[in-house]
């Protein structure tokens, strides 16, 4: 799959999820993340910004690790 049509698949996935999923769990009574780091923290906890930081970590990390492994698979192919 060529950068274009990468950009946008995750143009069109951000799209979807700013105009319907995130409104749809809103309707159905999804709390938010907010919500539910005051609620497993309190206010004003350092452990929610622990927390929080720690996700956003496994998620880049998960993100980083395939595209390594696709930059790598097309040095080998050429």
């Amino acid at each position: 799959m060529n950068n274009k049509k990468k950009l946008l698949l995750f143009l069109g996935a951000v799209a979807a999820g700013t105009f319907f999923i995130f409104p749809l769990l809103s309707i159905l009574g999804v709390p938010g993340f907010e919500v539910v780091l005051t609620t497993l923290f309190g206010e004003n906890s350092i452990f929610a910004l622990i927390f929080s930081l720690l996700l956003v970590l496994i998620v880049i990390f998960l993100l980083v690790k395939p595209a390594k492994k696709d930059d790598s698979s097309t040095i080998n192919d050429t």
